[in-house]
């Protein structure tokens, strides 16, 4: 899939649902030119998405490429669809048409001054390398905004005849306008009806659409952005805003960072795998809902799931998800520091959002259940454990293609635990144990098809590093499980304190937190 260009700082989000409708008589603009699209338009400055609207980042470079060139050679663009409120104007369909223009203007396809604000200067590499393709596409295909308006002009600088025919049609070229008529709750049924035909809302983005004012949805919008952004939290008070903001950083950073390269070089991958929606967001709000489930009531009854009203909800589920993250991954005295490359990614080096989703769940259940011996028994077998993963990972990757999608994360999280208990148990743990702990005994999962190419994919090159380093990688001296130095590392005395040991080099070793404060002491 191709990569997607992130728009979103173009137009600002707004909240509509509280204000009046709008009793100005005075008649409504038709059209608008690209000069009213430039940062210091009076328009520009009215301009806002509903904070229902989906995040303006669904189109490729070849999407923003054909879009413009139809633009400027006077194809046929269909009808922008704003509503207006007293304070301003918002674009109920037309927000990637808008802030396609808008970017070329401003030359920031997600990675200039206006994004660079929008996003406090936190801008991902991922995002910085697209927004770098679509520019040189364009200037390549069509030139700067700059480029044109100076041959429109003065045309006699320029030889090119396709480009000064371009210039002359954005002289004169504008955007034809709709209005929707009504109040708020017109314009937001208007929204869904529009966005249910043509090209149709995402599961996830009408998930977050619908469920805007509830925890789940404000959490993931608020980490995955890492507190910057459009701020859907912005109607608590300070204090709630500054909690959220902070978490939903720690978070961003304990799940996302480091950004993932291609192929793989490093063992120091992210829990999370990309941050980039549409995702990252279906990921975060399944952790979210995981982390803050409610064991005894329904799902719907959860206060994830229900209108926030002034923020100590959501500051809640980050809570949460914090205290489950901070028990898998990083330095605190309870981590586990569980090795991403052996939990959360598969043989070739793809992150897999099921694997995630199921190992969070098993030791979120036992924080929720107050289960500290599980903690003990998984560290006992840790090791046998985590061999035993790394030599499967491609069966268990063909199982959860074999596993209905509805299934994967309750399956293997079951696969986890009855992997810990089988090693506990001392039984024999081979590949018939684990398809009967999956429930997929007497089935054939297939094998993996090997590419025919000669030269290595990046999915190979990734295979062979993860192979290669994982051979000889660093090893927690206490539970014989891999240890991920670089997020999580613990420097334990070999002789302890108490019995007089010293803190020089060679009474010295790297363990996982947990090893070190729990289980040693």
């Amino acid at each position: 899939m191709a990569a997607k260009v992130n728009l979103d700082a173009m137009i600002p989000r707004a909240d509509f649902a509280s204000t009046k409708d709008d009793d100005s008589s005075a008649e409504k603009i038709q059209t608008f030119s690209i000069e009213q699209l430039k940062q210091d338009s009076l328009l520009v400055h009215r301009l806002r998405k509903p904070d229902f609207q989906r995040e303006t980042n669904h189109w490729d470079p070849k999407q923003i490429l054909v879009f413009l060139k139809s633009f400027l050679d006077n194809e046929l663009v269909p009808s922008v669809i704003l509503w207006q409120s007293p304070s301003h104007v918002f674009v109920i369909d037309g927000g990637h048409r808008i802030s396609t223009l808008r970017a070329w203007i401003e030359d920031d396809y997600g990675d200039g001054p206006v994004s660079s604000k929008f996003y406090l200067g936190t801008i991902p590499e991922d995002q910085k390398r697209v927004a770098k393709r679509v520019r040189n596409l364009i200037n390549r295909e069509i030139g700067t905004y700059a480029a044109l308006r100076a041959a429109m002009i003065d045309p006699t600088s320029y030889s090119d005849e396709l480009l000064r025919k371009r210039a002359r049609n954005l002289a004169t070229r504008s955007l034809s306008l709709q209005w929707v008529e009504g109040d708020a709750e017109k314009a937001e049924t208007s929204f869904f009806k529009i966005n249910t035909q043509g090209t149709p809302l995402h599961k996830t983005e009408e998930r977050l659409l619908r469920e805007r004012r509830n925890p789940v949805a404000i959490s993931a919008r608020s980490i995955v952005r890492a507190g910057t952004g459009h701020k859907y939290w912005s109607r608590f008070d300070d204090d709630a805003r500054k909690l959220i903001e902070e978490s939903a950083l720690d978070l961003h950073k304990l799940l996302f960072q480091p950004e993932i390269n291609e192929p793989i070089k490093t063992l120091d991958l992210p829990l999370g795998g990309r941050s980039s929606p549409i995702g990252a967001l279906n990921l975060l709000m399944d952790f979210i809902a995981t982390a803050a489930r409610e064991p005894n009531a329904e799902a719907k009854d959860w206060s994830i799931n229900l209108p926030d009203a002034d923020g100590s909800a959501t500051v809640k589920a980050l809570n949460q998800c914090t205290n489950v993250m901070k028990r898998i991954t990083g330095n605190d005295a309870a981590s586990l520091g569980l090795h991403p490359a052996i939990y959360f990614y598969n043989h070739r080096g793809k992150h897999s959002d099921y694997l995630f989703l199921a190992v969070t769940r098993v030791f979120a259940k036992a924080i929720q259940d107050n289960n500290k011996e599980f903690f003990k028994k998984f560290t006992s077998c840790r090791g046998e454990l985590e061999r035993f993963l790394i030599a499967n990972k491609a069966l268990i990757n063909q199982a959860i293609v074999q596993i209905g999608s509805t299934q994967r994360v309750e399956r293997l999280s079951g696969m986890i635990t009855g992997l810990v208990a089988s090693f506990l148990k001392q039984e024999v743990v081979d590949t018939n144990r684990l398809l009967y702990i999956l429930g997929l005994q007497g089935k054939l999962v297939a094998s993996e098809l090997e590419g025919a190419a000669q030269n290595f994919t990046n999915e190979a090159k990734s295979a062979i590093y993860l192979r290669q380093s994982l051979e000889s990688a660093m090893v927690c001296p206490i539970c014989k499980g891999f240890v991920d130095a670089n997020k999580s590392a613990s420097y334990d005395h070999i002789q302890r304190k108490s019995d007089g040991g010293m803190g020089d080099v060679a009474n010295g070793q790297i363990t996982h937190p947990y090893c070190n404060t729990a289980v040693k002491n």
